[in-house]
């Protein structure tokens, strides 16, 4: 090896983050379907395993294929299908919202994992259109939340139970939500919550008893 390419690699493994053997490991669920996957990959996804691996978290991708997504110049590698999660191997889960078109389809599984997650008190954070998933896994029930909008919970019983605090960021115990991503922030000129979402994420795994 030459002495140019041995620098390369060696600064190249000191900018990486270090984690240590008890680091947090979390399980970042990234669905199908984004009407804009080359934004949602860069200013949702990118910026959210960005944060959590400078925090010193481990971050497991899971795509519902397992293989990468791509658009432009942006590639999401993925570590494993979400069919092959298991919510034991995790410390906490985050789902962004990846603005997925009306109809996308999602995996059974996701609901299981976070139903599990939310038992066991794990820390569990969703943006935007994820934050129905919650709602599907019992989560939002007697929690508050923040989601696009107030909705009719007749039309969408997956909200019964939970409180509606806005657009915002919302944190009630483990469980932390978001009403704005990259998507809608640009058509709503609202200010994006991945960064404080993700935030709140954080201290939310590195408070654990």
């Amino acid at each position: 090896m030459s002495r140019l390419l041995t620098l390369t690699v060696l600064i190249a493994a000191m900018a990486a983050p270090i984690m240590a053997a008890d680091s947090p490991k979390v399980l970042m669920f990234v669905r199908d379907g984004a009407r804009d996957l080359e934004l949602m990959l860069d200013e949702e996804t990118g910026v959210m395993k960005e944060m959590l691996e400078n925090a010193g978290i481990e971050v497991v991708v899971a795509t519902t294929s397992g293989e990468p997504m791509k658009a432009g110049s942006f590639v999401l590698e993925a570590d494993l299908k979400i069919a092959d999660a298991k919510a034991s191997d995790y410390d906490g889960f985050i789902l962004p919202c990846m603005a997925p078109a009306p109809g996308s389809p999602l995996p059974s599984e996701v609901i299981t994992l976070i139903e599990e997650a939310y038992v066991s008190g794990k820390p569990i954070a969703a943006s935007r259109g994820s934050v129905a998933v919650l709602g599907k896994a019992g989560v939002l029930e007697g929690n508050a939340y923040s989601y696009a909008s107030e909705v009719d919970v007749n039309e969408r019983p997956e909200f019964k139970g939970g409180t509606y605090m806005g657009v915002g960021i919302t944190q009630d115990g483990n469980v932390t939500t978001a009403g704005i991503c990259p998507l809608a922030s640009k058509g709503l000129k609202l200010p994006d919550g991945t960064e404080e979402l993700t935030r709140k994420f954080i201290d939310s795994l590195t408070n654990q008893d």
